[in-house]
């Protein structure tokens, strides 16, 4: 019996070698930045960040990008040509560089601008919010301000009237550190009649990283009577007012939490909205 019982304990021993993690040899780090190129064209070359010996090559450019943009290396040196100007006024294009060093790899992003742009907004589809009050039941609460549809809107709590309506505040979450230079703050619009709602008057605007800890970076004051560029006179709700407030801060900040407080509005009542909030980094 005692072939037996070693053959058995051999077989246990291979299952159990085999049930091990295998260690996968290190094959080193490769991280290359976002390549952006100036509206007019012309050539970026950035190094990539390895600690691999071997050179960089170039695997592809996704169909998008291949007909306005060139990508060339020279040893841990990448060279990005537009190979033409951005034609749109007003959208940035973009493509999808794949490389390899060594074993590694990995893709980036060329990004060029369209005429004048100094900003890129950041993706929005993770953030929360959460306040001082709202009327979830009118314009659809905290999730609207995330949504570029201006008929969406944060509103104020006014049923049940609130004892002290000002000032109101609303925390952004945007889930991880960003680096911000501007925000664009949206005013609620009624398809209606065309009328847009100048209801915040003064707005600050605080960062922080930690949700307890805030300097302000910003803000905002639309006081009416306001006179539009055509020489009207608004007094209240109406189709010339602009449809969002942008506020570039003094200095790029990184944040996690962008929190709005609203001091002032636009009427005795202390009721206001907001239909959209949106962060952009520096180009």
């Amino acid at each position: 019996m005692k072939p037996l019982k070693y053959i058995l304990l051999a077989v246990a021993l291979m299952a159990s070698y085999g049930c091990k993690d295998v260690d996968h040899p290190y094959v080193g780090y490769l991280i290359i930045q976002r390549v952006v190129i100036e509206a007019s064209g012309g050539a970026v070359t950035i190094a990539a960040d390895t600690d691999i010996s071997d050179p960089i090559r170039i695997t592809g450019i996704d169909e998008a990008g291949a007909e306005w943009c060139s990508v060339a290396a020279n040893g841990k040196n990448i060279t990005v040509t537009a190979t033409q100007a951005n034609p749109s006024k007003e959208n940035f294009r973009t493509a999808t560089v794949s490389v390899r060093c060594g074993y590694r790899v990995t893709e980036f992003t060329v990004l060029q601008k369209y005429e004048g742009q100094r900003y890129l907004e950041h993706d929005w589809t993770l953030w929360s919010a959460s306040g001082s009050d709202v009327q979830s039941s009118d314009g659809g609460g905290y999730p609207s301000l995330f949504k570029a549809d201006p008929t969406n809107f944060w509103h104020s709590q006014y049923s049940p009237a609130l004892t002290e309506p000002l000032p109101h505040w609303i925390i952004i979450d945007m889930q991880k550190e960003q680096s911000v230079a501007m925000i664009r703050i949206g005013r609620r619009f009624y398809a209606g009649n065309g009328n847009y709602y100048p209801t915040v008057k003064t707005m600050e605007i605080y960062a922080g990283t930690d949700n307890e800890n805030y300097k302000q970076v910003g803000g905002f004051t639309f006081a009416l009577p306001w006179t539009a560029p055509d020489g009207t006179v608004v007094t209240g709700n109406s189709p010339l007012v602009p449809p969002y407030e942008e506020v570039a801060l003094a200095e790029v900040t990184t944040a996690r939490y962008i929190k709005l407080v609203i001091t002032e509005t636009n009427n005795t009542t202390g009721v206001c909205q907001v239909s959209y909030f949106k962060a952009y980094e520096p180009l």
